[in-house]
């Protein structure tokens, strides 16, 4: 039996496995395309098609699917008849809408909504990209624009919370955190308005709680040239306000030349604070 007549005899027994494997070597692909018996191949194979349209059948789609690649393929000479590739076609769209299938359905109007969808959510992903790239923001799975951020705003903050780990290693670290989570709110009653304001917008450095009680034990600001600013001095003032009015001591720390920052807090350590 040649090869034209064995993928009929599997048309028409519908032993769609056996004639899968016949067509994914590309050898008998060429070869069934060349022969006089391929257009009823094809013939055949769309009335097929055409029969179970409207039913489930992962076989026939498995073996539909398959000659869409190999006819696709440029190193086969396997190639359906435009009448017979517009029905394969329509048949794969239907069950699998892509846009390999849906450019070939160019009168078929879900096929070309479908286009005009998927060529919005490519441009929408291409506007994406470039405004991530400008604003300098991460892209989401789903082409989204994620603004998280690292909890740490500058080199020489995670140079502090780590050279605190290595000092209190048990304890709870807590890097930017706002002030009205670590000072009671209550201390507003002895501050002016505007101090107020600032008390809920503001955030600490980092601030080292006691692993047992759940209090924080020591606050510490780390000071940099941008706090010597006249802007960023007045909102030290405030946050000096803040801190003498609670009752607690507001450590500020600022990183020497030639020191590391684990060297700078240690040495702090040391000379204000007993653990």
């Amino acid at each position: 039996m040649n090869l034209g007549d064995e993928c009929l005899l599997c048309l028409s027994n519908k032993n769609w496995n056996r004639l899968v494997k016949i067509l994914n070597q590309n050898n008998n692909a060429k070869s069934l395309a060349e022969l006089p018996a391929f257009s009823v191949f094809e013939t055949v194979f769309i009335d097929e098609l055409k029969r179970i349209e409207s039913s489930t059948n992962d076989d026939l789609f498995t073996v539909a699917t398959r000659i869409f690649q190999i006819h696709n393929s440029k190193s086969s000479s396997f190639t359906f008849s435009d009448k017979a590739l517009y029905k394969l076609a329509e048949f794969l769209f239907d069950r699998d809408p892509q846009e390999k299938y849906a450019i070939i359905l160019s009168d078929n109007p879900k096929a070309q909504e479908f286009l005009e969808n998927h060529r919005r959510e490519i441009q929408t992903k291409i506007d994406a990209n470039i405004l991530s790239a400008n604003l300098n923001i991460k892209l989401g799975d789903q082409g989204v624009l994620v603004f998280d951020k690292e909890i740490f705003n500058s080199p020489q903050e995670k140079e502090l919370y780590f050279a605190a780990k290595n000092i209190f290693p048990e304890y709870v670290l807590l890097p930017n955190i706002s002030l009205s989570t670590i000072i009671d709110s209550k201390v507003c009653d002895f501050l002016d308005q505007r101090t107020v304001s600032y008390f809920y917008k503001a955030t600490l450095d980092l601030c080292i709680v006691n692993p047992t009680s759940f209090f924080p034990e020591i606050f510490i600001e780390l000071d940099s040239s941008w706090h010597d600013k006249p802007r960023n001095k007045d909102n030290d003032k405030m946050k000096d306000d803040i801190f003498k009015a609670s009752g607690i001591q507001l450590h500020r720390l600022r990183k020497k030349e030639n020191k590391d920052m684990t060297e700078v807090f240690e040495l702090y350590i040391k000379n204000h604070y007993s653990s």
